[in-house]
């Protein structure tokens, strides 16, 4: 038996999206990599959401287009028993893009590592002890796939191969690839930021995907109507009815609201995207939590004592002590309830200690961004 653990980064999620990336690891029988061949592709049309796969316009301007590569991936697909996570969208954005070119990818009985963990890639890997470095670049998400059936694979399961058929064969298309480089890394909009790895209540497959088309669309916390659109059309064709998508709009909700209670507080900026969230969804707001009373920023007095805490390029801690010295300011290397007046952080939702601490003394926290807003730095 061979298997072929396959991931794809792509434009979006509907049938006018479009590869930027993919990646195959080809397993033997016991299972042990022999092989992997990866690369960027050119996807004709605008990249898509580079704040998730790190992969921008420029990255790609040199890429082969699918067709082009579409001969090596063939070659490593077909005849193999393909693995995934969340199978069912990999097969169907490859067979888009085989169809494309006059193929057809079968994709067999494969094995589905999202139906066996029931949670998002980078969560099921916490979950079983599985390195995952880079995640959303197809080749790391791959090689954590392939660490996952490893960990999961019984042998008994009954698997069947893929067939990939009319596809030109890898010596008709040459061995073009392009390898990505590292991308300038995007700020993550703030959904994102306080999203955890996400456990999903099921291991029904049609549920499954429901969810990760969801859990796509809501990165920015808005469904638009196109997204709108696509997602009914997506509970139809999975045969899901209003009240399984309504029940799995709530327990996402759901999620974000542990994702924004877990540092103890929620922000005013954490509580409006909740709210937000909720209305994309249609899921009723009552059960919200309220915005944590913080303590307000005193103003800049000479001598007012400020601990730092963390870096914030190129605002080194020393460079930002400096500063607040310069500006009359005293700063101060802990924070204790007598001696510290205000916290600086890189991010003002830190979760650092000197950040705990602040909040249980009630110490107000304010970022390196305001300080520096404050002072006249630049």
């Amino acid at each position: 038996m061979r298997y072929a653990v396959l991931d794809v980064e792509t434009t979006g999620l509907w049938s006018t999206d479009r590869l930027v990336e993919a990646a195959v690891v080809v397993l033997d029988n016991d299972p042990k990599p022999v092989d992997e061949f990866d690369t960027l592709i050119d996807p004709q049309r605008d990249v898509g959401p580079t704040r998730i796969h790190g992969i921008t316009a420029s990255m790609v301007s040199a890429a082969p287009v699918f067709e082009e590569i579409a001969g090596a991936l063939a070659s490593r697909l077909n005849g193999a028993v393909l693995v995934a996570h969340n199978l069912p969208f990999d097969v169907r954005m490859l067979n888009q893009e085989f169809a494309r070119i006059g193929a057809e990818l079968i994709g067999g009985s494969g094995f589905n590592t999202f139906t066996h963990t029931g949670c998002t890639l980078d969560a099921a890997c916490a979950s079983l002890g599985v390195p995952l470095h880079h995640h959303h670049r197809a080749l790391a998400d791959a090689h954590a796939t392939a660490g996952l059936m490893r960990a999961l694979y019984e042998q008994d399961e009954r698997l069947a191969p893929s067939t990939v058929l009319n596809a030109p064969t890898p010596q008709a298309t040459g061995s073009m690839r392009t390898l990505r480089h590292e991308a300038v890394q995007a700020d993550l909009p703030p959904l994102l930021r306080i999203r955890p790895p996400l456990h999903f209540p099921t291991s029904d497959g049609q549920m499954l995907a429901y969810l990760h088309a969801l859990n796509w669309v809501l990165d920015d916390a808005v469904i638009d109507h196109v997204e709108r659109d696509e997602l009914n059309s997506l509970a139809r064709d999975l045969g899901l009815d209003p009240i399984d998508t309504t029940a799995m709009h709530s327990h996402y909700l759901r999620e974000l609201v542990r994702a924004a209670e877990r540092d103890g507080i929620v922000t005013r900026e954490e509580r409006n995207l909740l709210d937000r969230v909720a209305a994309a969804l249609g899921v009723d707001a009552d059960f919200l939590p309220a915005i944590t009373a913080v303590p307000l920023p005193p103003q800049l007095v000479d001598d007012l004592r400020v601990c730092f805490t963390g870096d914030a390029d190129p605002w080194t801690r020393d460079r930002l002590e400096l500063a607040a010295s310069e500006a009359g300011y005293r700063p101060v290397a802990s924070v204790t309830r007598k001696a510290c007046d205000l916290v600086v952080a890189a991010d003002s939702a830190s979760q650092s200690g000197k950040a705990a601490k602040a909040r249980q003394y009630e110490i107000p926290i304010i970022s390196v961004a305001e300080f520096l807003a404050r002072i006249g730095g630049a």
